[in-house]
């Protein structure tokens, strides 16, 4: 089957192939047997149902989705609504954190059946699997270069023999997070313990959660922390799921500064004094 995915806009994971179209009907209009609008964000939702129609003028069959709308099945075929190289093992999560959506949009924790094999993980909690999954999921890793573990590795299930086989792993960078004090020493030591095993601050990266019942810059005492123990942060702007996205216009300059200032490490290490 022929399948011509739309979405709202093109991020850094977008598919990049020849049935792939961004925004509006134009005049390229390719011969498929399905259009499916691929909705991320619930703030795109709106968009996504005018899109649909307007889609509708030139395909008899148009399907919205996507995680805005949670998930049905746990399928994944790489490369079709998120580019090569981004794959799934698992989905859900078990924890409620109360900024978090995953529990709501993908339900509990489970693994997927199939590993498929490349080097970008985006699992929103892989270190809920049980040993035998994370064993396959780390066994196919040790065959890729440039090891990503975007979804993060939550530092309250790192285990110290799950740090001795991601030494044994072409590693790029992977992702921690500081979203609140009550983690402050488990970071602390996770870190730690991440750098005696050979990780710089440029492969130990973090999302520091910001403006989730606070002030934006509130964030900023923990993304000090993470920097001081060894991580190199990155803010992760809170985007409350019943509202529109807020914009950088909509912000004030002193938070966009900031913003801005927490997202790029080059900025970040003069910032902090080339440490």
């Amino acid at each position: 089957m022929r399948i011509l995915r739309v979405f709202p806009r093109r991020t850094h994971f977008t598919p990049k192939d020849d049935l792939v179209a961004i925004g509006h009907p134009e005049l390229w209009r390719p011969e498929v047997d399905e259009v499916h609008i691929s909705c991320l964000f619930t703030w795109d939702k709106i968009y996504c149902v005018r899109l649909k129609r307007e889609w509708s003028a030139y395909y008899p069959v148009v399907k919205i989705g996507g995680p805005a709308y949670g998930f049905d099945g746990d399928g994944f075929i790489p490369g079709r609504y998120i580019k090569k190289g981004i794959i799934f093992t698992s989905r859900g999560c078990n924890f409620s954190c109360p900024w978090c959506l995953v529990p709501k949009t993908e339900g509990k924790f489970r693994v997927l059946k199939t590993v498929i094999p490349d080097n970008v993980i985006q699992d929103n909690n892989i270190l809920l699997a049980n040993a035998g999954h994370l064993a396959k999921v780390f066994s196919m890793l040790k065959t890729q270069r440039g090891v990503r573990f975007l979804g993060g590795l939550d530092v309250r299930m790192l285990k110290h023999w799950h740090i001795e086989e991601l030494r044994g792993l072409r590693i790029m960078e992977l992702w921690l997070a500081m979203d609140n004090w009550q983690l402050q020493g488990q970071f602390e030591r996770r870190v730690e313990e991440l750098k005696r095993a050979g990780f710089r601050r440029d492969q130990i990266r973090c999302y520091v959660l910001a403006g989730f019942n606070e002030p934006i810059q509130k964030a900023e005492e923990r993304l000090r922390f993470a920097y001081e123990c060894g991580a190199m942060p990155f803010v992760q702007l809170y985007q409350p799921p019943s509202a529109f996205k807020r914009m950088a216009g909509e912000r004030s300059r002193e938070d966009n500064l900031f913003i801005r200032k927490w997202s790029r490490p080059a900025v970040i290490k003069r910032m902090m004094g080339g440490k």
